[in-house]
Formats: C-alpha cells, structure tokens, sequence
C-alpha cells in the first residue's frame, strides 16, 4: 500500500498513558514527516517526549477540546484515552468512552482540518466473557451490555460505533478502528509488570487450568505500527474516490495481534522467565485445576467484598481466572489484506524489551541481583 507522505499536524489523545505515549514518540519519526505532535490528557507530568505540546485537559469539557483542536488544527487523531478496563465506575466509563468520544468527534468536524481520525477500539467489545472467543473476526457482532457482562466493553464498542459513524459525516473526516488483542510492553502497568513480576519471582511455573488455551496479544510497537499504517491509508482515501466497502479502510474496524504462531497465556511470562535466564521445565509446572482457581477467587472476592462493603476486588478475582483459562483468539487476514500490516516486531523481541525495562526499574542488574 502506498504510503502518504505526511501526517501534518498530529493530536494524540491520551497522549501520556501506555499506547499513547508510544504513539507520540512514533509520530516523530521522519518516516511519518509530521509537521507538529500535541498531545492531550487528563494529566501530562508523565511520559513526556520533547518536541511535542502537552495540554492537560478532560476531553469530557467540551469547550477545552474545542480551544485545543482550534489550537494544533490537526490533521490527523489518534483517541487512545480511555479508563481501564477494570474501572468499577460505570459513570466513569460512560463520560469517557462514551460522551467524551462524543464530544471529539463533533469538535473534529467543527474545526473542519481533521482528515483522518483513529480509534483505539478493544478486541474483547465482540466476546461474551463466559464462553472461549475462538478466532474472531470483524464479522462477529459487537455485544452490548448485559450480553456483554464488562462494562468497559460495552462502552467501548459503543465508542467504536460512534466513530465509523462519523466517516465522511459532516465533513470529509475519514475514520478508521483498531481492535487490539490484549496488549504489553514497555510502561504497561497492568498485564506486562504481572508478566514480568511472575517470571523473575519464579512464580511463572504456577499456571491456572491446563494452560492449553490459546491467547493472541499484540506488543504495543505493533500496535503502534497498526495505527500508523491506518493514519495513512485514511489520507491516501481521503484523496481518492471512495472503494468499495469490501476493500476500504474508511469506516471499518480491524482487529490486530502479533503475526506469528499462537502461544498460551501462561506461556508470556515463561518467555520472559527464559530471557531473564529463568527458563521453567516443562516437569517444574505447577498446574492448579480451574474449578479449584475458581473457588479460591471466589472466596477471595466475598472476603474483600466484605471488608471494604463492596468497593473494591481482589487483584485475584473470578474474572481473572475466567480470562487465563479460556481461549482468546482473533483473525487478521482483513487488516494484512487491506493495510499491509505484519508484525514489527517478534514476540521475543517484544518481550526481550519488557524484560529491559521492568529489570531497570527494579533496579536489577539482569543476573537477580540489585545492581549497585
């Protein structure tokens, strides 16, 4: 696919937090020949990148995001700002997911530079979380709540709704969605610091089920690149004549995950247990069957329930268990065809990354030892 030349003036939203941050230093690039990055969030004191504009600013306040958008005049967004997916404030996720992907899609039309906008929409808005999610692709339907029992989901998927919605709407404002499988990498406190902790404390030779159940996850620099390939192409269309809806990129949402052979979930950290110098046997596994995981994250959610009267969960919770003892798989044949994509990076290489960075912030010195 040919690439557009420029990317103009950028505007990452949610600019700060894990994938935006990466999305921001990527934009820099002389590849992607943007003339100016900015980079709107809540809060802008972390993961700051010289050379680029931060505004600190709720995209929920309708007036700010207008004044913002009136300011950098982007040419191309990427919304990326979102809760996560553990929020147990539903209203939390309404404003932001909903209301406040509202209110940047509107502003974007009003101030009229915006051709191309790209959503960072979620793998799990089509799965039910009761059943195993084998394979999904973009034909499978959107789920909302209470077929779909997580709240960020539901949110989510009326997110991505709100933005395909929008392409070509009230302007020429093309619009594109991509729907990652679970993601790591670099400065990602939630799954990968869990990942990395397991694998060099030795606990990644603990699994829950028969750790047979495959789990697709994408590295946060093929995410990254996916986004990318998407800005572009939405230029390039912009420029074009609509293609018919079976080839476009315009309007469409594509799921993404790392171009290789599927691994387990329980496999991520003993891949990192292997770099680490860790590596785990096969006969070190300690395999705990999930009716028995099941009952003790059950009981450990009543006992928190309990103390805190219903306001917090447990770390270990039945959802947690569910998510790591059921497959979770998604197809990319549309995005490979339609946007050239194939992995970046590889998941070792990915993984060999977040090993790097979680032993420098551990201050460890690669061998387990502190360093001095």
């Amino acid at each position: 696919m040919a690439r557009e030349t420029s990317l103009g003036s950028v505007l990452v939203v949610g600019g700060c937090g894990f994938l935006g941050h990466h999305i921001v230093k990527d934009a820099l690039a002389p590849e992607h020949g943007a003339t100016k990055v900015s980079a709107i969030d809540l809060k802008t004191e972390h993961n700051r990148i010289p050379d680029v504009g931060y505004y600190a600013v709720d995209i929920t306040q309708r007036d700010r995001v207008r004044r913002v958008l009136e300011e950098t005049k982007p040419r191309v967004i990427f919304h990326t700002a979102s809760p996560r997916f553990d929020e147990q404030d539903n209203s939390i996720l309404d404003r932001v997911n909903i209301d406040g992907t509202r209110i940047l899609i509107e502003c974007a039309q009003q101030i009229g530079t915006v051709e191309a906008f790209v959503y960072t929409s979620s793998s799990g808005i089509v799965h039910n979380c009761r059943f195993p999610m084998v394979r999904a692709d973009e034909s499978w339907p959107v789920l909302a709540f209470p077929e779909q029992p997580l709240y960020y989901g539901h949110t989510k998927g009326i997110g991505e709704r709100i933005v395909l919605d929008a392409n070509r709407m009230k302007g020429d404002m093309l619009t594109v969605a991509i729907r990652p499988a679970s993601l790591y990498g670099p400065g990602d406190a939630v799954v990968t610091s869990k990942y990395m902790e397991l694998a060099h404390t030795g606990k990644a030779k603990f699994q829950l089920g028969n750790g047979k159940d495959l789990y697709d996850s994408t590295y946060i620099g093929n995410m990254v690149h996916a986004e990318m390939l998407a800005a572009h192409a939405l230029l390039k269309a912009a420029r074009e004549k609509p293609l018919p809806k079976e080839t476009r990129v315009e309007g469409e949402a594509f799921f993404v995950r790392d171009d290789e052979e599927r691994v387990a979930f329980w496999d991520m950290p003993r891949i990192a247990a292997s770099i680490m110098g860790r590596s785990i046997k096969e006969d070190d596994i300690w395999r705990v069957p999930r009716w028995l995981a099941m009952g003790a994250a059950f009981f450990a959610e009543w006992l928190v329930w309990a103390f805190t009267f219903g306001t917090k969960i447990p770390t270990f919770n039945t959802y947690a268990v569910t998510m790591t003892t059921m497959e979770r798989t998604v197809e990319i044949d549309k995005i490979k065809e339609r946007l050239s994509y194939s992995s970046k990076y590889t998941r070792e290489e990915g993984l060999r990354r977040c090993v790097e960075w979680y032993m420098k912030g551990q201050d460890i010195d690669g061998k387990g030892g502190k360093t001095e």
